[in-house]
């Protein structure tokens, strides 16, 4: 699982801060506009912790570059989703959109879900809500404990068990086998700084998953971790579709 080549990071690099994080055009992006528009899609931005070079991403709609494609490129009506971090409701409105089935979206941050919701609404998306964090069955009760706080961060984007900071938060978790319909639902999207491991490493637990979409922080994660995450996809009959920088897809084959 390798993002790029050694000789592409660093004008990748440039690249990423003149147009994806760049604080003069982030600047002009979060003090003239208040709204996030994509296709036919809107996404309001108050109250969305983010540093202002992050606005710069929506200046040259640059956000969520990485999963948008794959999303964009590989769901459709076969699909149910369930999307791991829900944040401003980007990605979890264009699986909606394009899949024109109900979405189930988990978000741990409780200072963002009335406007993740809101948005939500304003996509006309069908979904069910819960700010909780969503643990598997099987491992509940051994789990509870360690997925119990997370750490937060003034860039709501980068909240995470494994990114650590001076402040934690508490969260609620909830069981799977709580939520109506979860094995109806067959596409797993995750973009949870890190959490990728833990949903990746239990996935036998997770049947009704044919369709799995992540992001892989190889910030948070070691070769060890990385190494584990590829060999429990191939032990689960997980094969690689696809794949942008450091967002993958994979699919279940059935022999």
């Amino acid at each position: 699982m390798k993002v790029f080549a050694l000789s592409t990071r660093v004008p990748l690099l440039i690249i990423y801060y003149i147009f994806h994080k760049n604080f003069i055009f982030g600047a002009i992006y979060k003090f003239f506009f208040e709204n996030f528009y994509y296709k036919n899609l809107i996404f309001n931005l108050k109250s969305f912790r983010l540093p202002i070079s992050n606005y710069s991403s929506f200046f040259f709609n640059t956000y969520e570059f990485n999963d948008r494609k794959l999303i964009e490129k590989h769901v459709d009506e076969k699909n149910k989703c369930i999307v791991i971090g829900g944040g401003l409701g980007f990605i979890a409105s264009l699986c909606f959109l394009k899949s024109k089935k109900k979405i189930l979206v988990f978000e741990v941050d409780h200072s963002i879900c009335d406007n993740l919701s809101k948005n939500l609404q304003r996509n006309s998306c069908k979904f069910s809500l819960y700010n909780k964090n969503l643990l598997l069955k099987k491992n509940f009760s051994s789990k509870f404990i360690n997925y119990k706080h997370f750490f937060y961060h003034d860039d709501f984007l980068s909240n995470s068990i494994f990114r650590k900071s001076d402040k934690k938060f508490k969260v609620e978790n909830i069981s799977s086998s709580k939520i109506k319909n979860f094995n109806k639902f067959n596409t797993l999207v995750i973009d949870a700084e890190g959490m990728e491991k833990y949903y990746i490493n239990n996935i036998k637990f997770l049947k009704n998953i044919s369709f799995l979409f992540f992001e892989l922080h190889y910030d948070l994660l070691s070769k060890k971790d990385v190494i584990k995450i590829n060999n429990v996809l191939y032990k689960n009959n997980f094969i690689l579709v696809d794949k942008c920088f450091n967002s993958f897809f994979y699919k279940r084959k059935f022999f």
